[in-house]
């Protein structure tokens, strides 16, 4: 008896000791000497890239609910993404046979304050063959395009239980201008890093961290990669978004694919934000 109390007390121990002495993930450097001045610290984001980008956010949020229910288990969908403000068009959504539709409503730009994206689900559908209804959410960008902060999006999962299970999400995301200039010393490139929570009925259940990289087409096809890892739940988790094609003044349309898997740690195996990302070292505060 003494000596399986003392082996149950060793491995508390251990546990403890492997808890104490993590570090967690590191930022990026710009963020190390506090706010940037105001006439730097900004983006050019356009209309369309950020209701493209508040699509993508909703259904990475639909992706976690769902891995709450189903666990971590390895999966690919494509999908398409589409934003064009001279039509009002603006839709992300999952191209297998009854996937679902997420479409976006921009709000008025409000001078010195900033703009409100609503998503809402087109129709019920399915997400990764899980059924999934009722996501509306709200996706708030700053006057400056520096912050995006979605305070929460409700969505219904259906669970093992056979019926819908509520769950809402929040994220706080912040933009900056990447390395990379065209031939007239323009940005075209936005990359950006956050973090936020998962709640099921209210109470928190998961928090995931959020990276991601934009860049334009520019003679070639522009790429937007959203990398989520999960930092508290059950398993170690991750969700891309990797999408390729047009990234224009007026006009975001890319395909690409929605990827879950559980083979790689937040600080491992960064090969899709790497590759979109141009400049010779991306991520170097993040990746050692």
């Amino acid at each position: 008896m003494n000596t399986k109390l003392s082996t149950l007390s060793a491995a508390v121990l251990l546990g403890i000791s492997t808890l104490a002495s993590a570090a967690p993930p590191a930022t990026p450097s710009i963020y190390w000497g506090g706010p940037k001045d105001p006439r730097l610290n900004m983006t050019n984001m356009r209309d369309a890239e950020k209701a493209a980008f508040a699509l993508n956010e909703a259904l990475m949020q639909a992706t976690e609910s769902v891995i709450y229910v189903k666990g971590c288990s390895e999966s690919s969908v494509d999908v398409e993404v589409y934003a064009h403000p001279d039509s009002g068009s603006y839709y992300i959504e999952d191209l297998e046979t009854n996937g679902v539709e997420f479409r976006a409503n921009p709000q008025p730009a409000v001078a010195g304050f900033g703009q409100h994206i609503d998503v809402s689900q087109a129709t019920q559908g399915l997400l990764n063959g899980t059924q999934v209804q009722g996501v509306k959410g709200r996706y708030t960008f700053n006057s400056v395009n520096n912050m995006m902060v979605n305070e929460k999006t409700g969505i219904q999962v259906k669970g093992q239980n056979k019926a819908f299970d509520q769950f809402y999400s929040s994220v706080i995301k912040d933009f900056y201008h990447g390395d990379t200039y065209d031939s007239n010393g323009d940005f075209y490139e936005i990359v950006d890093w956050g973090i936020q929570s998962l709640s099921k009925f209210a109470y928190p259940v998961n928090k995931w961290w959020q990276r991601s990289v934009a860049v334009r087409d520019d003679g070639q096809q522009g790429c937007t990669v959203f990398q989520k890892d999960r930092l508290v739940g059950a398993t170690q988790c991750r969700i891309t978004l990797d999408t390729k094609g047009y990234s224009q003044p007026d006009l975001f349309w890319q395909k690409g694919t929605l990827k879950v898997s559980k083979l790689s740690k937040p600080e491992e195996n960064l090969t899709a934000l790497t590759n979109c990302k141009q400049d010779p070292y991306p991520f170097p505060d993040v990746v050692q």
